[in-house]
C-alpha cells in the first residue's frame, strides 16, 4: 500500500546494510525497509547486484530485482578496493543489522566478518544467509533455488501425473530462506533490546526448503514411503486436488475438513461420496475419477458461479495476471504501485502484515553513494576522489 498518514512502521530508526545478491537477502531486507528500516544495499561498483541483469527484464532491469528492492539505497563500492572496504566498516559501525550472502569465508577475508564488525558494534545483529550454510560438507558448495529444492526432497514431492519432477516456476526455497532470515532478525533484535547485545545468525536457504516438509519429515522418519500420488495431499485423497474444468482451465478443491467436504458432495448431488473423500483405496480413486468427470462438465466460470456462497473450499485457479485483479488481492492491499524514473510504472506485492509501506523506488546503482558518503563525514573532494579511484560509483 501506498505511504499514508496513518502507515504503521514498527522499525523506524533500524539501520540495516545488505551485502548479499540475488533473491533472498533482498527480499529479507526489503520486508524490513517496508517496515520503516533504513536499508543500504551495497552492492559492486560496475555491475551492482547480478539479480539486476536477472530473467524477466522489464525495460532495463529484471522484474525479479525490481520486485524486491523497493525501498532501499544503494551504495556502490569496490570491494577489493581498500577504501571501499573501509566505508563499508565505517557504515557497519552505525548499522543495527548487516547481512551477507556469500559463501562461508569471504566476508572474514575481506575485512567483514562478525567478529570484526561486532568489535567495533556489539550491538549488530549480523545474519549470513547462504546456501547451505556456514558448517556440513555442501557449505563451500555453490547453488540455486532448484538445488535447494532437489537436495531438501521437496522437488519429489511436486510431480506431473507421470511422476516426474517439475520446475516450480518460482524459487519457493529462495522465499523461504529470506523468511528464515528475516524471523532471525527479529528475534535476534528482541533479544538485543533484553541484553544490548548483538548476535551471529547463520542460516541457509537449503534449511528453508526442509522447512516445507515439517510434517512430512516426521512421517517419513515413521516409514511413510511418501510417493507422489498416494500421499492425501498430492492426488490421494479425492477432497482435495486439482480438477480440470471444460474449457481447459482448473478448479482447487480442498475440502479436507468434514463439514467442506459433505457440503461440496450435497451441492453437487452426490451425498453418496460423503464417507470417501479421505479414501486412499480403489473406492476413493473411483471417487476422484468420478470428481475429475463431473468437473469436465462444466467450464471454470460455470464451477464458480454454481458454487457462489457456498462453504466448500473450492476456488479457481487463477494466472497471475487475474489474481492481480482479484477483488480480494485489491482489498488486502496486496498489489501496490510505483513509479521508477528509469523503469516507468512498476506494480509490486504489497507491504506484508497491515504494517508499513511502498514508498520509493528500487534505487539506481550507486544512487545514495555520495549522500552516504557525506553522512560518514567525507568531503566532497575525498567523495570525487574516491570515485576517480574506482573505489566508489555515483
Amino acid at each position: 500500500m501506498p505511504a499514508t498518514a496513518t502507515s504503521h512502521f514498527p522499525l523506524p530508526g533500524l539501520r540495516v546494510l545488505d551485502l548479499s545478491a540475488y533473491l533472498p537477502g533482498a527480499l529479507c531486507t526489503m520486508i524490513l525497509a517496508d517496515w520503516g528500516a533504513e536499508v543500504i544495499k551495497v552492492e559492486p561498483r560496475l555491475s551492482g547486484d547480478p539479480l539486476r541483469h536477472g530473467p524477466d527484464p522489464v525495460r532495463r532491469e529484471s522484474a525479479y530485482f525490481l520486485g524486491v528492492n523497493r525501498n532501499k539505497k544503494s551504495l556502490a563500492v569496490d570491494l577489493r578496493h581498500e577504501a571501499g572496504r573501509t566505508i563499508v566498516q565505517r557504515l557497519a559501525a552505525t548499522a543495527d543489522v548487516f547481512v551477507e550472502g556469500y559463501r562461508p569465508g569471504k566476508a572474514e577475508r575481506l575485512g567483514l566478518g562478525y567478529s570484526t564488525l561486532a568489535a567495533a558494534n556489539p550491538r549488530l545483529v549480523y545474519l549470513s544467509l547462504s546456501g547451505y550454510g556456514q558448517e556440513g560438507p555442501w557449505s563451500s558448495r555453490g547453488g540455486h533455488d532448484l538445488n535447494y529444492l532437489a537436495l531438501s526432497g521437496v522437488l519429489s514431492l511436486l510431480t506431473d501425473r507421470e511422476g516426474r519432477p517439475i520446475e516450480p516456476g518460482m524459487p519457493l526455497g529462495d522465499l523461504l530462506g529470506a523468511l528464515l532470515g528475516l524471523a532471525g532478525v527479529l528475534a535476534a533484535l528482541v533479544e538485543r533490546a533484553q541484553t544490548g547485545r548483538g548476535r551471529y545468525l547463520d542460516a541457509a536457504i537449503y534449511e528453508g526448503a526442509f522447512y516445507c516438509l515439517a510434517p512430512l519429515i516426521t512421517a517419513s522418519a515413521a516409514g511413510a514411503p511418501l510417493q507422489p500420488g498416494t500421499l492425501a495431499l498430492s492426488g490421494g485423497w479425492p477432497c482435495y486436488g486439482i480438477y480440470p474444468t471444460r474449457d481447459g482451465r482448473f478448479m482447487a478443491l480442498a475440502a479436507i475438513e468434514p463439514h467442506f467436504w459433505s457440503d461440496f458432495c450435497h451441492r453437487v448431488g452426490r451425498d453418496d461420496w460423503v464417507p470417501l473423500g479421505w479414501s486412499l483405496d480403489p473406492e476413493g480413486q473411483r471417487v476422484r475419477a468420478e470428481l475429475a468427470a463431473l468437473f469436465a462438465s462444466r467450464t471454470q466460470a460455470e464451477w464458480v458461479e454454481l458454487l457462489a456462497g457456498a462453504d466448500v473450499c473450492c476456488e479457481p485457479l487463477l494466472s497471475v495476471a487475474e489474481a492481480i485483479e482479484h477483488p480480494q488481492a485489491q482489498a488486502r492491499g496486496l498489489v501496490a504501485h510505483l513509479t521508477s524514473p528509469e523503469e516507468g510504472p512498476l506494480a509490486q506485492v504489497g507491504a506484508p502484515a497491515g504494517m508499513g509501506a511502498v514508498r520509493t523506488p528500487p534505487p539506481r546503482l550507486g544512487e545514495h553513494s555520495a549522500e552516504l558518503l557525506r553522512e560518514l563525514g567525507y568531503t566532497p573532494e575525498e567523495v570525487d576522489a574516491l570515485v576517480a579511484a574506482r573505489a566508489v560509483g555515483v
